[in-house]
């Protein structure tokens, strides 16, 4: 007795023919509970049944010709094939993708969004799997997936990369949290009169010493300092006689100006 699940007659007569077949899930396993359709180009159901435990099914027509095979199953990506039919039997072997899919959202450390945030899905061979950029609120989505398990990496501007492996069957979103580099602007003028001063050199040396960013300013004075970690940093400038003072950046951004041809002052910013 067939294993597969079968509305129409079991047994055929003359000029009646007979489909026939398997269906393979990822890495060609057998897929038990598949639903395969037979219809006409009219949209008419002609013959339906579902697949057995070893992915086999059968299915009856009472005429021959060319018809539309259509499968479907949970967690999978359905499949369709044209299969021309005349009297007897023929098999037809069908391969479904997996549907599997992750999604989630990336954002900061204080949970804002991240959009534009490119995320990328290896398999545990290194390979590639997919990829894709998180939308205006920091959500993405990878579908289509049929593995057990693989390694997420999410990367943004300014931002330092994350991964988590992860799997297609586990429950809920899967979020990132990136720490994103904190930024120092400011202005530097000239201590007697205040202008800008365009072209003057800003840099931003660590604890350590090791310089973490280095900027010019613009036809305004205004400089700009980027991807520098939560710390303390002297900034210097030169553009007339060089000024050095103290800057702390304990979140994501700190306005800092800076005054050329003064005595240097200390700032703490916060």
């Amino acid at each position: 007795m067939d294993t597969a699940q079968l509305t129409d007659e079991p047994a055929t007569a003359l000029g009646e023919a007979v489909v026939r077949g398997r269906i393979d899930g990822p890495g060609g396993l057998p897929l038990p509970g598949a639903t395969l359709t037979i219809t006409d180009f009219g949209g008419q159901q002609l013959a339906r049944a579902v697949t057995g435990d070893d992915g086999s099914y059968r299915m009856v027509l009472h005429a021959g010709g060319s018809f539309l095979l259509i499968c479907a199953a949970d967690r999978h990506q359905p499949a369709a094939a044209v299969i021309n039919v005349a009297a007897g039997e023929i098999r037809r072997v069908l391969s479904l993708a997996g549907a599997g899919q992750i999604t989630g959202r990336v954002t900061d450390r204080a949970g804002r969004g991240l959009p534009g945030a490119t995320l990328t899905l290896t398999d545990p061979r290194g390979e590639v799997v997919a990829t894709t950029t998180a939308g205006p609120d920091g959500r993405y989505q990878l579908p289509g997936l049929d593995g057990p398990e693989y390694l997420l990496t999410a990367t943004a501007d300014h931002a330092r990369p994350a991964s988590r492996t992860v799997s297609p069957n586990e429950p809920g979103p899967v979020d990132l949290a990136l720490a994103v580099g904190g930024t120092v602007t400011g202005n530097v003028r000239a201590a007697g009169s205040g202008h800008p001063i365009p072209e003057a050199s800003v840099v931003a040396v660590d604890r350590t010493g090791r310089v973490a960013g280095a900027a010019t300013t613009d036809h305004d004075g205004r400089y700009e300092l980027r991807d520098l970690p939560p710390g303390v940093y002297t900034v210097a400038a030169s553009g007339h006689a060089p000024v050095a003072t103290r800057v702390e950046l304990t979140g994501d951004h700190a306005d800092h100006d800076i005054t050329l041809g003064a005595p240097a002052a200390a700032a703490l910013l916060r």
